[in-house]
């Protein structure tokens, strides 16, 4: 089972564990897996919610790994920004695990 652990390493991966990175900084980083999941980054929250559940891909951290996306009416390039983007398959673990409801 993957746990928030499993997902802050593949968001430190995805930056080469770097200390710091553009506006929103490293977000992942010393925070609970509560306050991750209702977190808000620029007024966009990272993790969608309809009904009391979680939904991986139309998260917007799922949509801005994959891509370039649009949220709150701003335009945001893929991320993380200027490294390598995240597998396929570490974009789908993340989204797997929102969907599984972020366990611990």
């Amino acid at each position: 089972m993957t746990t928030f652990k499993d997902i802050q390493k593949i968001l430190d991966d995805a930056i080469d564990n770097a200390s710091a990175i553009g506006a929103h900084g490293t977000f992942w980083r010393d925070v609970t897996r509560d306050q991750f999941v209702g977190l808000n980054i620029f007024g966009c929250p990272i993790i969608y919610s309809q009904g009391g559940m979680f939904n991986g891909p139309l998260s917007p951290l799922v949509k801005i790994l994959r891509g370039p996306t649009n949220c709150q009416g701003l335009d945001f390039p893929q991320m993380p920004f200027g490294f390598n983007p995240v597998s396929k398959e570490k974009v789908q673990t993340i989204s797997d695990w929102i969907d599984a409801q972020c366990p611990v």
